[in-house]
């Protein structure tokens, strides 16, 4: 059994979504479908819903809100996340990525739901560009093994990559805070 720190993607992204506010499987598929604000980072299909509600409940991290009727649909189960899951979502928020490869989904989706917040993300870019910088040093002062040149250029050309990503989103969050 996986631990409360292990969530998948779409896990974190459900989870969020119900710190929220209270909701039930059939609304937060919507929100993560692929056309949703939150589907066009990471989507789920229904099913995958709502074995994401399953995990999350199995773990603690939410809890049966209330029952709601519905003329459309049978009465469904209202969710919202537990104490305990407010904090590991607030936890997550402003942690940075350690690995290059998560951040196009778990980067992009904790800048959206600081933002859904009305919080700046400025102090978690700001985590994530220190740490890109420390990689980048790192591989760029590493000497690949012949049979790992290219996976080493692939690491190193991703990373500055991400870097800058990192950079232009800074500047444009804080850009966004002084407008405000």
């Amino acid at each position: 059994m996986r631990t409360k720190k292990e969530l998948l993607t779409g896990e974190w992204a459900v989870l969020a979504l119900l710190c929220e506010k209270p909701a039930h499987g059939y609304a937060i598929a919507a929100m993560v479908a692929p056309g949703g604000e939150i589907g066009r980072i990471w989507s789920l299909s229904r099913p995958l819903v709502y074995r994401a509600l399953d995990v999350l409940a199995s773990l603690g991290l939410i809890e049966v809100q209330g029952r709601i009727a519905d003329q459309r649909a049978p009465r469904r189960t209202e969710m919202r996340a537990s104490a305990q899951g407010k904090r590991l979502v607030a936890d997550w928020l402003v942690t940075p990525e350690p690995h290059v490869r998560d951040l196009r989904a778990n980067l992009l989706l904790k800048i959206l739901f600081l933002h859904r917040r009305h919080r700046s993300a400025t102090p978690l870019l700001e985590a994530q560009r220190d740490q890109l910088v420390a990689q980048s040093a790192a591989l760029a002062t590493r000497a690949p093994e012949v049979d790992d040149d290219f996976v080493h250029l692939w690491r190193l050309t991703v990373t500055n990559a991400a870097l800058g990503f990192v950079e232009d989103a800074l500047a444009r969050d804080r850009d966004k805070e002084d407008r405000a």
